[in-house]
């Protein structure tokens, strides 16, 4: 059930997402570019299909970066709560040298 809940989900973010303004009037543009070559219908079928497959695999890709990035939050959150006061006082004084012009930043 679970599997199928995340597909419709998906399918329905996507169907959201393409009528959404912006890409909207991408997909309008594409078409008119891509539909140029009105005698040649098969050049028409393959350039709409290569439109439609790059889209879907830029989704895909934005979607793994977004989803890796959201894996790797407990991660760099338990390191934080470990390691931050030990980083923390440190960088404390140094920002403070350089605010008092101690240290000279380029």
């Amino acid at each position: 059930m679970e599997p199928l809940l995340a597909a419709g989900s998906a399918l329905w973010l996507g169907i959201l997402t393409s009528i959404s303004p912006c890409p909207l009037a991408s997909n309008v543009a594409a078409v008119s570019y891509v539909g140029r070559n009105a005698g040649a219908p098969a050049g028409v079928l393959l350039s709409g299909l290569a439109y439609s497959a790059g889209r879907a695999v830029t989704y895909a890709a934005v979607a793994g970066v977004v989803v890796t990035g959201l894996l790797a939050v407990p991660s760099v959150s338990f390191f934080l709560q470990e390691r931050m006061n030990q980083v923390l006082g440190p960088l404390l004084i140094l920002v403070g040298a350089v605010m008092l012009g101690l240290l000279r930043v380029p």
